[in-house]
C-alpha cells in the first residue's frame, strides 16, 4: 500500500482540525498507509498512537528523503499555536494542502512578527496584494483586529507553495481563484463523524436542565463550539431576549470556550441580554454531542467568515437539530430545507427573532427542519466517500510529479518611475479603503477593464 505523510494538530490539542483529523484517519487508512506528524507525538490520543507511527514534525522532512512518500498531507488552519510548523514544513517540502478556511491572516501575521518583525508582515501583504497590501499593513498593524484585514486573507503563498489544495466548500475555492486562478483545487466535502454517538438517552435532557436549575418544560436553544465576535452573539442575545418576552421558559446554553480577544462578551453576559443564558465553557467530544442532541434550537451565526466549514455545525445537522445559520459562505451551501437561513444586513436581529418565534411556537417545524438536516448530513458527508476524495486527489497530484504546474508568480514591487503602475497602485489603494472587494464583482471588473483600456494594467504587478 502506498505510504504518505499526514502532519495536523491531533487529540488532545484542543483544535477542532485535531478532532477532524482523528475522525477521518481511520476511513483515509483504507487507501494509504499513514506516518502522522504532530507536535507532541508522546501526548497523543492513545487509539491514534497504538494504529498509526506517530512523530514530530522535525523527523518529516529526513524520513522523505530516505524514503520518499507518495504524498504529503498539510492540514492548514488560521492559528499560529497550531499550524506554525506546518506552515514551515510546507514551504521547504511543497504536498497537498487541506486548506480549511481561506482567511490565514491570522497565522501569517502571528508568523512573519514572530520572524522578521513589522517589516516582515509588511512584505507579506506586499507579496500577497502588491501597492496595495503594502498600504493596507501599516493600518492593520496599527489597528490590530480591523475589518479590513478579512478582505486581506493571506492564503496567497500557501497556494503558491502548494502541489495542490483540497478545500471543504465553494466558498473557500471561489475565493482562492479569484487570486490565483491557476491553482489546483478538488472541494472534498467535511466528513460527518457522531463519534460513536449512543442511541438517545431518554434522561440525558432532564439531567441537563436539572444541572442549570431549569425546569422541565424549557425550550433550550444553544450555540456550540469557540466563542468570538464573530459567532455575532450580540445579534443572537438581542433576539433571544425578544423571543422571551413570549416564552419566559426559553433558556440559551452557550456551549464552548470564550475567546480571550472577545472582551465584548463579559459585558454581554453581565447585562440585561445575559438573562436566561447558561455558559458551560469548551466540552469534551462526548459531552458536546450529547449537549447538542438535548436543545430544541440550535443557534450559528457567523460573519465576517472566512470559509470555514463549522464541525460544530454539521454536527448538529447530523443530529437532526433544526439549526438557524447565516446565509453567507460554507453555511450558505446548505440546503435550504435543512436549515433556516438569516441573511446579513441591518434588519438582522429582526429577522433571526421572527425565525426563532416560529420555531418555537412550532414543534413540527422544527422536526421536519431536523430530519432533513440529518437525511442530507448522512448522505452528503460520508466519512468513506470524503477519505475517497482525498485519495483521488493525492494521486491525481502524484501522477503530474513529473511536470508540475508552475507557481503563480508573487507580485513584484514597481519600478520606481513606473507611472502607470503607481497611478494602478494608488487606485487600488483608494479602491480598497472605500472597502470595494469581491462583493461588488460588476464595478470591479469595469474598473479592471478601464484600467487595461488605459494600459495601466502594464508593469503594475
Amino acid at each position: 500500500m502506498r505510504r504518505i505523510a499526514f502532519a495536523s494538530p491531533l487529540p488532545p490539542e484542543t483544535s477542532g482540525i485535531a478532532d477532524y483529523s482523528a475522525e477521518l484517519l481511520p476511513a483515509l487508512a483504507a487507501h494509504f498507509e499513514i506516518d502522522l506528524f504532530t507536535g507532541r507525538p508522546e501526548a497523543t490520543d492513545r487509539a491514534l498512537a497504538e494504529r498509526f507511527a506517530v512523530r514530530p514534525y522535525a523527523e518529516l522532512a529526513a524520513r522523505d528523503e530516505q524514503r520518499p512518500y507518495f504524498g504529503l498531507v498539510y492540514q492548514l488552519g488560521n492559528s499560529a499555536a497550531h499550524h506554525g510548523e506546518i506552515h514551515r514544513l510546507l514551504l521547504a517540502r511543497p504536498g497537498v494542502v487541506v486548506l480549511h478556511e481561506y482567511m490565514l491572516h491570522h497565522l501569517m501575521r502571528d508568523l512573519t512578527l514572530a520572524l522578521g518583525g513589522k517589516a516582515a508582515f509588511r512584505e507579506e501583504m506586499r507579496y500577497c496584494y502588491g501597492a496595495t497590501g503594502l498600504r493596507m499593513a501599516g493600518r492593520i498593524l496599527h489597528a490590530n483586529d480591523l475589518p479590513e484585514m478579512w478582505d486581506f486573507p493571506l492564503f496567497e503563498r500557501v497556494v503558491d507553495a502548494a502541489r495542490g489544495l483540497l478545500v471543504h466548500s465553494r466558498a473557500t475555492r471561489d475565493r482562492v481563484r479569484a487570486s490565483r486562478p491557476a491553482a489546483e483545487i478538488a472541494i472534498v466535502p467535511h466528513h460527518l463523524s457522531l463519534h460513536g454517538t449512543a442511541p438517545p438517552d431518554p434522561g440525558a435532557r432532564a439531567r441537563l436542565l436539572a444541572e442549570h436549575g431549569l425546569a422541565e418544560d424549557t425550550l433550550l436553544l444553544a450555540s456550540f463550539g469557540h466563542l468570538t465576535a464573530a459567532k455575532r452573539l450580540d445579534v443572537a442575545l438581542g433576539a433571544f431576549a425578544r423571543l422571551r418576552r413570549r416564552h419566559p421558559n426559553a433558556a440559551y446554553l452557550l456551549a464552548g470556550e470564550p475567546s480571550a480577544a472577545y472582551a465584548e462578551l463579559p459585558g454581554l453576559l453581565a447585562g440585561p441580554l445575559g438573562e436566561g443564558v447558561h455558559a458551560t465553557g469548551r466540552l469534551p467530544l462526548p459531552r458536546l454531542l450529547e449537549v447538542m442532541a438535548c436543545c430544541d434550537v440550535a443557534v450559528n451565526l457567523r460573519h465576517p467568515t472566512g470559509g470555514e466549514t463549522s464541525g460544530a455545525c454539521l454536527r448538529l445537522l447530523g443530529l437532526g437539530r433544526p439549526v438557524v445559520v447565516t446565509e453567507s459562505g460554507w453555511f450558505a451551501e446548505i440546503p435550504d430545507d435543512c436549515c433556516a437561513k438569516v441573511p446579513l444586513g441591518g434588519d438582522e436581529e429582526d429577522l433571526l427573532a421572527a425565525l426563532l418565534e416560529e420555531l418555537a411556537a412550532s414543534p413540527p417545524l422544527r422536526h421536519a427542519l431536523g430530519a432533513n438536516a440529518a437525511r442530507w448530513a448522512a448522505s452528503h458527508h460520508r466519512p468513506a466517500d470524503c477519505a475517497r476524495g482525498y485519495a483521488d486527489f493525492i494521486t491525481r497530484i502524484a501522477d503530474h510529479a513529473a511536470a508540475p504546474e508552475p507557481a503563480v508568480p508573487p507580485l513584484a514591487p514597481s519600478a520606481p518611475g513606473d507611472l502607470p503602475a503607481k497611478l494602478a497602485a494608488a487606485l487600488g489603494a483608494a479602491l480598497a479603503e472605500l472597502d470595494l472587494d469581491e462583493r461588488e464583482p460588476e464595478l470591479a471588473g469595469a474598473l479592471a477593464a478601464t484600467l487595461v483600456d488605459l494600459g495601466l494594467n502594464r508593469g503594475a504587478g
